[in-house]
């Protein structure tokens, strides 16, 4: 539990440092899919208690990552839901769509904006 609370107050440092002009967090030093195999299988050598304990703070901050309001995340769906629950009747299905489909393609430029970091830190060129 502390773990987790831990990483909540980590998660939430660097989300703003990554919107702040001042902070020198960048979403350039930040790993994705190709970076977090290669982190694991660096883990993986070290031992097994390094190797699992990197699997829950991998495992901690995706379920972190996914609470978020973001509508293609189970956080927007919370958000969602609630708004329409206040409205007292659902959202338009093209506004739905619409929002859906934009997050969908800046959740995957985000990750091959990371991927191609991380392609470059671990294979220079």
């Amino acid at each position: 539990l502390v773990l987790i609370a831990k990483r909540v107050k980590d998660m939430y440092l660097t989300l703003s440092g990554l919107i702040s002009p001042k902070s020198d967090v960048k979403l350039r030093n930040m790993s994705g899919p190709i970076g977090i195999v290669n982190h694991l299988s660096l883990f993986a050598k070290i031992g097994f208690k390094k190797l699992l304990w990197f699997v829950v703070f991998v495992n901690v901050n995706l379920a972190i990552l996914n609470l978020l309001p973001v509508p293609v995340l189970d956080g927007g769906h919370m958000v969602f839901a609630t708004i329409e629950k206040l409205r007292g009747k659902p959202l338009p299905i093209a506004f739905l769509e619409r929002t859906q489909i934009l997050f969908v393609a800046l959740i995957f430029s985000f990750m091959l904006y990371v991927t191609f970091f991380d392609v470059r830190r671990i294979f220079p060129f």
